[in-house]
């Protein structure tokens, strides 16, 4: 028995061990956690590029999109560090699929289609609306996922889209509450309608209540955990 136990410790270790290589060596963004191992070079402690020569219009394209973050937030108060691929070869490192992504407050990554003020905005503001949130949000998110994207893509000024004129005819985007309801409706809406619709609902908050209630129902919901549905209503009936 002893000897039985011995050799099933091995077995798991060795299991633990192999699926942990396997998980380095494969490309994907678990790799943007460590980028210097994977040919990046640092700019400074919170900006990571593949091509130093283009540092400096990284950095001054950042510091616009954090500009345009802070109009919105007010001093910024989360510090992600900044992954910027430029070339195709620094994509494939981390098996990119969307423009950019950013992971809590902690992390944003950017494909080379996406390095633009646009895409920097947008994903600069999720890690600020994010500065706040835990573990508990990705089961139950604070903000529903249609106001986390289309808070973003407001901010952001996304000039691609064509909301509805009707903001009722955004309603349907109601339904994406988490990552996996957004998800969920590629079946049925393409990414444009989903961001278009996301956009619409965020702007008739603040046609109603104005940008100073917009700021609010962020503030109350992130600074104060208040509900975000409770909130929202108590807003728009001003």
């Amino acid at each position: 028995m002893r000897l039985l136990a011995t050799v099933l410790r091995a077995l798991f270790v060795a299991a633990l061990v192999g699926g942990a290589l396997v998980f380095v060596a494969e490309p994907g963004p678990h790799r943007a956690f460590t980028p210097e191992s994977y040919g990046l070079t640092e700019v400074s402690p919170t900006l990571y590029v593949d091509d130093p020569a283009d540092a400096p219009r990284v950095s001054a394209m950042i510091g616009q999109a954090e500009s345009n973050v802070r109009d919105f937030f007010g001093p910024l108060r989360a510090e992600p560090v900044w992954v910027i691929c430029t070339g195709a070869a620094c994509e494939a490192q981390f098996a990119m699929r969307a423009n950019g992504q950013s992971y809590a407050r902690f992390l944003i990554v950017i494909r080379p289609q996406g390095v633009n003020e646009r895409t920097l905005t947008h994903e600069r503001v999720h890690a600020e609306l994010h500065r706040t949130l835990g573990l508990t949000d990705i089961v139950s998110p604070r903000f529903p996922m249609w106001f986390d994207e289309g808070l973003a893509t407001h901010i952001a000024r996304d000039t691609r889209l064509e909301p509805p004129a009707d903001p009722r005819d955004a309603d349907w985007i109601r339904e994406a509450r988490t990552w996996l309801d957004w998800n969920r409706l590629r079946d049925t809406a393409t990414a444009m309608e989903r961001y278009s619709a996301a956009t619409r609902l965020v702007q008739e908050i603040e046609e109603t209540a104005g940008r100073d209630g917009l700021r609010d129902l962020v503030r109350q919901v992130s600074d104060e955990g208040a509900d975000f549905d409770t909130t929202l209503a108590a807003i728009m009936s001003r």
